[in-house]
């Protein structure tokens, strides 16, 4: 993935980019109003000065001009500094009113009815230079005059009254752009103060609304990673929080889709080596079983033929040749009937005949049938049993696990010379071991010793009438009844285990 420069990694952050586009709006509504308030601000001003005085013209029509309240009312029209009203008689130059009798007026004593006429017959006290018409209306002129010697340039609107005489309403030009710019001063600085605040107001909302998608997209990151610890915190009920709680949900059902493709991977993995081992173990079984008949087809061929040949004419050296032919026949018979039964238990053909017996009875009975062969041995026999062991079980296949087991350990047993078979009570069933002093069994060999034709003595030795077939039969055997067994080594040698399950009637007691 292309790493990029940190500037246009941070350009490139959602958090900018809104903020950003936000900014170019503020700036350009900054910039439009600016140039608004710049153009139109003092036009506005004069487009009001005009509608006040026309205004101001159409109060003037509406007052008595006979009434002692005149120059008040006319006071009134005046109250603002850029008006400067003149009336005329008719349309010739002589003044009937100016705004400068009302100032004379506010500062000295008299009767208006006898010294008004004072004023009249005055010139207009502006001394104009140039006139430029601007606007004709129905009722008046606007136009621009200059005032000299004092060069004071004014808006004047000239209009005719009711009463026949002409009104000349000023307004001073240079107060009316006073007052533009000090007004267009302040929405300047109104519009850049608004616009900072949105500025600042538009940034936080930014980083306000992008945050949590940023937490999302660094949630989604660690997703891509396959860590799905990380979720997303939100309050929000809009659709930005429905987001949120959708990458949550997509998160816990990837985890959990992750969590089973890791089970049913590591499940697969164990069956392939399960395979592995199965074909490993077909192998074996092949070449074991090949080596155990090897050798008495051999003798048996090898007498056979020299039976055949008359090697001997002694009577009592041809009868031994057909007893060891017997004996290897027999040999050869054991491995084939044993093979065909593990094959029968391992099929499932084979239906357990269960019935209730004592288990108590079975052993000490098959240890006393072996009495002849422990002593031939110097074997001691101890046994702890427990009282009344009625067990529900097929008696003939329990009989052929304990006749393998401690055929096993009379094979093994070395050192003191002990068999020891106690028994256990656990819940439903119970546990009976057989133990002999000897060697351990190595940890590498444990989960072989119940593979068929397996040998921890590696010897093959014949002469013990062993095949390594008996604890694949145990094996088998305890498989179809549902129980346990298995092998533990001990401080001075090793014991054998394997359960049976209780009677009903040692269940209800």
């Amino acid at each position: 993935m292309k790493i990029l420069p940190f500037s246009k990694r941070q350009y490139k952050s959602l958090m900018l980019q809104l903020f950003v586009q936000l900014l170019s709006i503020v700036l350009f509504m900054v910039a439009f109003l600016l140039i608004i308030n710049s153009r139109f601000i003092e036009t506005l001003f004069y487009t009001r000065a005009r509608s006040e005085m026309s205004h101001a013209a159409e109060m003037i029509d509406e007052i008595e001009k006979t009434s002692y309240d005149f120059f008040d009312e006319m006071k009134k029209i005046e109250d603002n500094d850029t008006t400067y009203v003149e009336i005329f008689q008719g349309s010739s130059d002589k003044l009937l009113y100016s705004t400068i009798m009302n100032d004379v007026r506010d500062h000295t004593m008299f009767d208006f009815e006898e010294d008004k006429q004072l004023f009249f017959g005055f010139a207009s006290a502006k001394k104009l230079s140039s006139q430029q018409i601007l606007e004709v209306t129905e009722k008046g002129t606007f136009s621009r005059v200059t005032e000299v010697p004092n060069d004071i340039g004014y808006l004047m609107y000239t209009t005719v009254l009711e009463t026949g005489d002409t009104a000349k309403i000023y307004a001073q030009e240079n107060i009316i752009q006073s007052n533009a710019e000090y007004t267009s001063g302040i929405i300047r600085a109104v519009i850049c103060i608004v616009g900072i605040g949105l500025m600042v107001a538009f940034f936080i909302y930014a980083w306000l609304f992008t945050r949590p998608l940023i937490e999302m997209n660094d949630v989604t990151k660690h997703m891509a990673k396959m860590d799905f610890t990380k979720k997303c915190v939100t309050k929000s009920t809009n659709e930005l929080g429905q987001l949120a709680e959708s990458i949550n949900s997509m998160s816990d059902s990837l985890a959990c889709a992750l969590g089973d493709l890791k089970e049913k991977n590591s499940q697969l993995e164990k069956d392939i080596e399960h395979e592995h081992k199965m074909e490993k173990s077909r192998k074996e079984f092949i070449s074991n079983v090949s080596h155990e008949l090897k050798t008495p087809i051999a003798i048996i061929q090898g007498y056979a033929e020299g039976l055949k040949l008359g090697v001997s004419d002694n009577p009592e050296d041809n009868e031994e040749y057909l007893d060891v032919i017997i004996e290897e026949s027999k040999k050869m018979n054991d491995i084939v009937l044993d093979l065909l039964e593990l094959s029968y238990y391992e099929s499932g053909s084979y239906k357990l005949n269960e019935s209730d017996f004592s288990l108590n009875e079975a052993i000490e009975e098959y240890v006393d049938i072996q009495k002849i062969r422990l002593d031939e041995n110097n074997i001691n026999v101890q046994m702890k049993l427990l009282p009344q062991m009625c067990v529900w079980s097929d008696e003939a296949k329990i009989s052929m696990v304990l006749n393998n087991y401690f055929n096993n350990a009379i094979s093994h047993c070395e050192g003191e010379k002990l068999i020891r078979i106690t028994a256990g009570e656990y819940g439903e069933f119970y546990r009976i071991r057989v133990f002999n002093t000897g060697k351990t069994i190595p940890e590498e060999h444990m989960e072989e010793l119940w593979s068929n034709f397996f040998r921890g003595d590696k010897s093959h030795r014949r002469d013990e009438g062993r095949f390594g077939l008996g604890l694949s039969i145990v094996a088998a055997i305890q498989d179809m009844h549902g129980m346990k067994y298995g092998c533990e080594n001990k401080n001075d040698g090793v014991e054998f285990w394997f359960d049976v399950k209780k009677h009903v009637k040692n269940l209800s007691m």
